[in-house]
């Protein structure tokens, strides 16, 4: 350490001199020229030094014991070394903690990056769709292009197709499960805006997922065998179609392949009706079309895109396409209606009966105004808040009256992110790290979180400027509710997770984890779907060791439900090893493609 120090001091006492010399007014170039020479040999000397220093080699561990603070000293054979062992340490330390909290650490699966087939595409939202596929519809736009890449989750995490749908942006997309035979679960999938709030992914799906499982047991085994023996296969990506286009059917190289067209065109076990003046004529049987759940699209300039959830988006246009006068800012089902909210402050209910949709004549709800739009929609126990700036309006959908108003921000700071977890509200404001924490039924704020000092916790291995330049504008991007957790997307990348399960009022406020694996930009969205099989969940967490080098796997014994949560956004980061010694080969690589991050909980 000594000799280190010895020659820095030598290279900074050079530096005066090499100043000093270029101040002379006599001729001085051989001088200059020895100065950098000894320069150069010192610099050299002192990269040697440091690079083969032993103390780089040795970590101090101070640990708490029964007979008080002891002192460890661990030896290694290289940097490098070191450096990894200080990763797994650290990744330890975390999962202790979080059993201490009766918080399970979620399951890091596997990175998969999208390639950018035209320049500028951003994740805008995405959500799952419903049925035996397992399918992600993930949405993105350069403004110009509307994008639907289809993630498939059998045998393992990939992109199968990536195709352009619409000439505008896709501001957020809804799963609509069938009508089943006159019963119709709550069932509520939805993701918004590029600072979407999940929660409305969230608020029900669990609950009807697991009372449909109970009174169709038999039904969910069948479509179980059905989805583990789906043929998932590679499609070239294409983001040259659009649903306003003929291409797609004049094409043969865009044709599907026969296992495909069997998937696409199976019915499914509930029916969704369509409205028959909005449907595109196709060769498929009307029985076919309505035995479908589905998906629906929203997009900068007003149109909602219906498609099949079953629908191979590639060579299939949308079922229905709905105009209105003003951009589609969030998609809702719930109730067996959907709702939807517009820039120009009107809610539209559509509503269905035996003979389909009634897409043509919505009731339309003016709960905002043209500068006060409706920017979020959350069921919150059947009914439905609609985010308006910095105050939320309750609407009974039975009624389609409003019974409340909650006043949020003080300062009129536009409501950005709302999601659920048992009868709280997480609610998250513009430009702020805080999460704000509402009882459902009185409406008081319990309390808030400040996400800031986690957030830079996981920074702390960046570079000082990007550091400092990520938490100078931190703000949260996106919020889900998952199981017992609370998932937080911020704009510095960083995935934090809350323990939220056992909230209420005068509790303690509650633990915030950083999650080591993120985005290099913002996270985009948040979403979650369920496992497809058993053994397919084995071939994922297969896939996630292989990525992150770990063996552990979440247990497959679990009786509830293993879900995926997935994130979306701008590159990939480990924050681990950012900026140390041995950054991983993966992490920070393509940070400006889009990345789909999973998770196993």
């Amino acid at each position: 350490m000594k000799e280190i120090e010895h020659l820095s001091d030598d290279s900074n006492k050079l530096s005066q001199i090499s100043e000093l010399a270029a101040s002379l007014r006599c001729p001085h170039q051989l001088l200059e020229e020895a100065i950098r020479d000894l320069q150069r040999e010192v610099q050299r000397q002192l990269s040697e030094r440091q690079t083969n220093d032993t103390q780089l080699n040795i970590l101090e561990l101070t640990l708490s014991t029964s007979n008080g603070i002891q002192n460890m000293t661990v030896v290694f054979s290289k940097p490098d070394k070191r450096s990894q062992w200080e990763e797994a340490f650290a990744e330890a330390k975390q999962k202790l903690a979080s059993a201490i909290e009766r918080s399970h650490v979620p399951d890091f699966l596997v990175s998969v990056p999208i390639r950018k087939t035209r320049a500028g595409l951003q994740f805008t939202c995405a959500s799952p769709t419903l049925g035996v596929q397992r399918d992600v519809w993930v949405c993105n736009s350069d403004g110009y292009v509307g994008q639907v890449c289809v993630l498939s989750l059998v045998p393992e995490p990939t992109v199968t197709s990536c195709n352009g749908v619409c000439n505008a942006r896709i501001l957020c997309v809804a799963s609509v499960p069938a009508s089943d035979d006159g019963h119709h679960t709550g069932i509520n999938i939805s993701v918004q805006d590029p600072s979407a709030s999940l929660a409305n992914t969230i608020n029900s799906i669990v609950n009807s997922t697991s009372k449909s499982r109970e009174k169709r047991p038999s039904k969910t085994a069948e479509e179980a065998n059905k989805s583990s023996a789906r043929n998932s296969t590679d499609i070239q990506l294409d983001s040259g179609s659009s649903s306003e286009d003929s291409e797609t059917e004049s094409q043969p190289e865009r044709a599907a392949s026969p296992s495909q067209l069997v998937a696409a065109n199976a019915p499914s076990p509930a029916a969704v009706p369509m409205a028959g003046g909005h449907r595109h004529q196709e060769s498929n049987s009307e029985e076919t079309d309505v035995q479908q759940s589905t998906m629906w699209l929203g997009t900068e300039d007003g149109c909602i895109h219906v498609y099949n959830c079953t629908d191979n988006i590639r060579i299939k246009k949308n079922k229905i396409k709905i105009s209105h006068i003003s951009a589609v800012y969030s998609i809702l089902y719930l109730s067996n209606k959907v709702f939807v909210s517009l820039a120009n402050g009107d809610v539209c209910v559509y509503s269905r009966d035996h003979n389909g949709w009634n897409t043509a004549n919505p009731t339309t709800i003016s709960v905002g105004t043209v500068s006060s739009p409706v920017t979020k929609l959350l069921n919150v126990h059947d009914k439905l808040w609609c985010a308006i700036q910095g105050c939320i309006k309750i609407l009974n959908t039975t009624t389609l009256q409003i019974d409340s108003q909650i006043q949020i921000s003080n300062d009129s700071k536009p409501i950005t992110n709302m999601a659920i977890m048992n009868d709280y509200v997480w609610i998250s404001v513009q430009n702020s790290a805080h999460l704000k924490c509402c009882h459902y039924e009185s409406f008081e704020i319990i309390f808030e979180v400040n996400l800031a000092p986690s957030v830079n916790k996981m920074l702390s291995n960046c570079d000082d400027i990007i550091r400092q330049h990520k938490a100078a504008c931190l703000r949260v991007t996106s919020l889900l509710s998952c199981k017992d957790l609370i998932w937080v997307g911020t704009s510095a990348g960083v995935l934090l997770t809350i323990a939220a399960s056992t909230v209420c009022k005068g509790s303690s406020l509650p633990a915030v984890t950083g999650i080591p694996h993120g985005h290099t930009g913002h996270v985009r969205f948040l979403t979650f779907v369920e496992s497809p099989t058993a053994g397919s969940t084995d071939d994922l967490s297969k896939v996630g060791s292989n990525s992150t080098k770990k063996s552990d796997a979440a247990s497959t014994n679990n009786p509830s439900p293993n879900l995926l949560v997935i994130s979306g956004g701008d590159g990939y980061e480990d924050f681990r090893s950012s900026g140390s010694n041995s950054v991983s080969e993966i992490a920070g690589r393509e940070d400006s493609t889009n990345h789909l991050l999973l998770w196993q909980v």
